[in-house]
């Protein structure tokens, strides 16, 4: 009875590893996965930040003719 457990609890963790990897490949898959989420964060926010500065200087602008035209 419990070899028969224990060989099927064998397999179950042998075909999780050829499925799912060794706890490096996992630790290593999740790593490279946060960098890409940080890295897609990271251009968005610079894209948002350049944006920004374009409206800035736009209103800039116009606030300044503003002011030369009273």
């Amino acid at each position: 009875m419990v070899d028969k457990m224990m060989l099927s609890y064998q397999k179950k963790k042998e075909e999780e590893f050829v499925t799912e990897g060794g706890i490096r490949e996992r630790m290593t898959a999740a790593r490279l996965g946060y960098r890409t989420n940080q890295r897609d964060t990271i251009e968005q926010l610079t894209r948002e930040v350049e944006s920004l500065k374009k409206e800035n200087a736009e209103l800039k602008s116009r606030f300044n003719n503003n002011q030369k035209g009273q």
